[in-house]
C-alpha cells in the first residue's frame, strides 16, 4: 500500500511499527480516539487487543510511544479504496472475470466494472483504461 494517501499521523504509526500493524489498527479502531494503555498493567484488555491485532512487538511499541494519549486513528478510506482497486485491476489483469471478483470482494459486477474503467488515486472519475471483454465480438 502506498503512503500517499494516508494522513501524517497514520504515517508515523507506520514508521513506527510497520504497515500491517497499522492497517490492522486502521481496520479495528479506524475513526474513533484510541486511549493508548500506559503498560502498567500487564493484563489490560486494550493492551491484550492491541497484542492481538499488531503482535506484541508492534503493540509494545505504540504503547511506549503513545502510552496514556488519546491518539485518532483515521478511517484512511481512500487508501483503504485505492487498496482494493489495485487489487480489483491486478486480480482482472491475471485473468479473473469481474463475476469472480464482484463475488469475492463482496459488491456488484457492475462496480467492479466501474472500477475497472478508473485509475486508483484519481478520486472516481472514468481513465482511458478498457474493459475488454473476450467473449465478444468487436464492432468493427
Amino acid at each position: 500500500m502506498s503512503m500517499d494517501n494516508l494522513p501524517k499521523s497514520i504515517r508515523d504509526i507506520v514508521d513506527l511499527v510497520g504497515m500491517p500493524a497499522t492497517m490492522a489498527l486502521v481496520k479495528a479502531y479506524g475513526g474513533i480516539y484510541l486511549k493508548v494503555p500506559t503498560g502498567a498493567r500487564a493484563d489490560g484488555a486494550v493492551r491484550a487487543r492491541l497484542i492481538g491485532l499488531m503482535g506484541e512487538e508492534a503493540a509494545e511499541a505504540l504503547i511506549r510511544t503513545y502510552g496514556g494519549e488519546r491518539v485518532a486513528i483515521a478511517r484512511c478510506a481512500a487508501a483503504l479504496r485505492d487498496e482494493r482497486d489495485n487489487r480489483i485491476i491486478s486480480s482482472y489483469d491475471a485473468g479473473t472475470s469481474a463475476t469472480t471478483i464482484a463475488l469475492r470482494e463482496g459488491m456488484t459486477e457492475r462496480h467492479v466494472r466501474t472500477i475497472l474503467k478508473r485509475v486508483p488515486g484519481e478520486g472516481y472519475g472514468l481513465a482511458e483504461r478498457a474493459v475488454v471483454d473476450d467473449k465478444q465480438m468487436g464492432l468493427f
